[in-house]
């Protein structure tokens, strides 16, 4: 069935002239791109959707383009959409991305197939399709494993691992059911470039190989590929590297790549009524999460902020929620979000009242996504088994009933097998015990503050983007310290 005569009616009066006049100029472009241009349906365009509100847009935008082309030729493309699902996304993100398809007619539309990936496990779309208890268990592993050696760090607890996984289903989607031709972006050629340039930096960091310049997106895949195999090592260890952890770039065909970055704009005021009206996109209280839309990890990261204050700085949780707040508001006003949006978040921090309903509300979300408590990700600030527990003792201090520190030494240096102690780092921390082990060989990350260290992981945090250096009070110390935060 052939939906997109009553998509283009209904949504044409949601449509400025401006983009209209761009929608039409894109889809004269893309036609002539296809590989098979005199037989648009036998092309398949493959387009990322996270579930927020710029990749609703773009959903919406390509499926005008896929309009124009029917109603000017009497055929268009076949449009494959796929979503990436981690555990800090809640069913609200499955509830919006259900309304976006109906109002846009995309159930039962012969010309669309819509794709969640879970994992290393693909699947059509479903409204109510349980994510597997196998992908939260990973994603738990992965900010855990990650937190602990990157000390809690924001964006590197919880965005190293999740953007490879992003990378990898991509490969997943590009490889399903006989491939695609052209894969839609919404990124510039600048941009484009510029996560080339980041692939090989990464490769030459990690001593992975660089697949050939003329393999095109399976060799920027395979490139990954090695990096990823290379972090998760270092991370877990070589023999501890799930298949999960790879990046599949073994494609049934190297697509095109056709960008719709110079025919519109992604601002979401520009399209508001479109959004909000016809295709009914809410704004979870959890997954709208400052400059995230689709995902609640940042409200984990202010949450790991202020627990921060609270006990590593010995300051107030209102203090290190604050900070984290004036940092993430002005990646927002960066972003081009709506005032609107700016000021309903600064309203959920408003005061103490209003911090201490956030903190209750980020604790319950840390359980449900991650299933950590707030005495895990304590630990996880002090990473107190990194670089044979040289945070170690200053962790055991901070608790009310804490283990013998020679015990714990022994244990995790495998000179004992204590059971009962085993079994109450494994409560107090979230880590298994082999995990405990391999964090206590493995060396401490450095910042950007900290001496310049050469190795990979020091390297990929110190360049990482979206940080700030700041001032805080160290109650410990009774002073004033410089630290580096970091997020989303």
């Amino acid at each position: 069935m052939n939906n997109l005569s009553t998509m283009m009616r209904e949504m044409s009066g949601y449509l400025t002239p401006t983009i209209i006049d761009s929608a039409q100029h894109c889809s004269r472009r893309l036609l002539a791109a296809l590989p098979d241009a005199a037989h648009p349906e036998n092309n398949r365009v493959l387009l990322a959707y996270g579930g927020g509100k710029d990749s609703s847009y773009m959903v919406a935008y390509v499926r005008y383009i896929q309009g124009l082309i029917w109603q000017q030729h009497g055929s268009t493309f076949q449009l494959r959409i796929s979503t990436n699902r981690h555990a800090a996304m809640n069913d609200s993100v499955m509830e919006n991305i259900d309304r976006v398809y109906r109002a846009l007619h995309i159930p039962d539309d012969d010309f669309t197939e819509c794709l969640v990936t879970d994992g290393l496990q693909i699947r059509h779309f479903d409204r109510h399709l349980p994510m597997p208890d196998s992908v939260r268990q990973q994603n738990r592993n992965d900010v855990l494993m990650n937190g602990h050696r990157f000390r809690a760090d924001a964006r590197s607890t919880f965005c190293n691992a999740c953007n490879l996984s992003m990378v990898n289903s991509f490969g997943l989607a590009a490889h399903f059911d006989g491939g695609v031709d052209v894969i839609i972006t919404g990124d510039s050629p600048q941009e484009q470039t510029a996560y080339l340039a980041w692939a090989r930096h990464l490769s030459r960091l990690f001593d992975a190989p660089v697949a050939d310049k003329s393999r095109g997106f399976s060799g920027f895949l395979q490139t990954l590929d090695g990096v990823a195999e290379r972090y998760f090592a270092d991370i877990y260890g070589a023999d501890q590297v799930t298949p999960a952890h790879r990046i599949t770039w073994q494609l049934e065909r190297d697509p095109l790549f056709f960008n719709i970055y110079q025919d519109t704009a992604y601002e979401a005021g520009a399209h508001w009524a479109l959004l909000t009206e016809f295709m009914h996109f809410r704004f979870d209280e959890l997954m709208f999460s400052f400059s995230e839309s689709d995902c609640g990890n940042p409200t984990l990261m202010a949450h790991i902020r202020g627990l921060r204050a609270e006990t590593l700085l010995q300051r107030s949780y209102a203090e290190g929620i604050r900070e984290y707040v004036r940092f993430a508001l002005g990646l927002m006003v960066k972003k081009d979000f709506p005032p609107q949006l700016i000021d309903e978040m600064a309203a959920r921090y408003q005061d103490d009242e209003a911090i201490k309903r956030a903190r209750q509300r980020a604790a319950q979300f840390a359980e449900q996504a991650f299933g950590l408590n707030e005495t895990q990700l304590v630990c996880m600030i002090y990473s107190p088994f990194i670089a044979e527990g040289h945070q170690l003792k200053s962790w055991l201090q901070q608790l009310a009933d804490a283990p013998d520190e020679a015990a714990v030494r022994a244990l995790l240096r495998g000179e004992s097998d204590d059971l009962l102690l085993a079994q109450q780092l494994e409560q107090l921390s979230g880590l298994t015990v082999a995990q405990m082990r391999h964090c206590w060989r493995s060396a401490q990350v450095s910042s950007l503050l900290d001496d310049q260290r050469g190795d990979a992981l020091s390297r990929v945090l110190r360049f990482d983007p979206h940080k700030a250096v700041i001032q805080v009070n160290n109650g410990v110390m009774q002073d004033v310290v410089t630290e580096v935060i970091s997020g989303r």
